[in-house]
C-alpha cells in the first residue's frame, strides 16, 4: 500500500482546510479594521500576502529536498539492472 491513498488524501485536505481557516482568523485578528485608529490599511493585507508567498516557497523547498533525498541511490540500482559499470 502506497503513501498516497484516499484516507491520507482526506486527512491532508481536512488538515489543510482547518489550518487555512485558523490562519485566516489569526491574521484578521492581528490586523486592525480599516477605520480603526492606527490602521495600516492595505499594508497589512500586503504583508499577509508576502508572508503566505514566503511560506509557500519554504514548503516547496522542503518538499523538493525531501523528494531528492529519497531518490539518492537509484543510479546504482539502475546500473545493476542494466549490467553497466558499478561504482
Amino acid at each position: 500500500m502506497g503513501i498516497v491513498n484516499r484516507r491520507n488524501a482526506m486527512i491532508g485536505w481536512a488538515t489543510w482546510t482547518l489550518m487555512k481557516q485558523m490562519a485566516t482568523r489569526r491574521a484578521k485578528k492581528a490586523v486592525p479594521a480599516d477605520g480603526a485608529k492606527g490602521s495600516k490599511g492595505s499594508k497589512g493585507k500586503k504583508a499577509l500576502k508576502v508572508g503566505a508567498a514566503a511560506a509557500a516557497a519554504a514548503g516547496l523547498i522542503v518538499f523538493w529536498k525531501a523528494k531528492h533525498r529519497d531518490s539518492t541511490d537509484h543510479d546504482s540500482i539502475a546500473a545493476e539492472e542494466l549490467g553497466g559499470p558499478q561504482s
